[in-house]
C-alpha cells in the first residue's frame, strides 16, 4: 500500500514550480525567496492571487488575509494549507 503524498508537500511543489515558470528572474526559488521587495511587480502579484485562487479554490478576503503571506514562497505554502485545513 502506498502511502498519499503529503497535502503540505503538493502544496508546495505547484506553488514553486509556479513561481519558477511564471517568474524566471527568481530561480531557483527557496523557501525564504522574497518576494514582496520589488521582485514582483503589481501585475505579477495579481496574477499570483489569481493563480492561488483558481488552483486551491480559495478567496484572499481583507478581512482574513495579510499581505505578509505573500512574503516567500514558504509563507504562501502555509497560507494555502491554513485555507485548505
Amino acid at each position: 500500500m502506498q502511502n498519499a503524498a503529503n497535502p503540505a508537500d503538493t502544496i508546495e511543489a505547484e506553488i514553486y514550480g509556479y513561481i519558477d515558470k511564471r517568474f524566471p528572474a527568481l530561480a531557483p526559488v527557496a523557501p525564504d525567496t522574497a518576494l514582496l521587495d520589488g521582485a514582483i511587480d503589481s501585475l505579477g502579484f495579481l496574477e499570483l492571487i489569481m493563480f492561488l485562487g483558481e488552483r486551491f479554490n480559495i478567496s484572499m478576503e481583507d478581512d482574513n488575509f495579510d499581505f505578509q503571506e505573500l512574503a516567500t514562497p514558504a509563507s504562501l505554502v502555509r497560507f494555502v494549507a491554513r485555507a485548505q485545513a
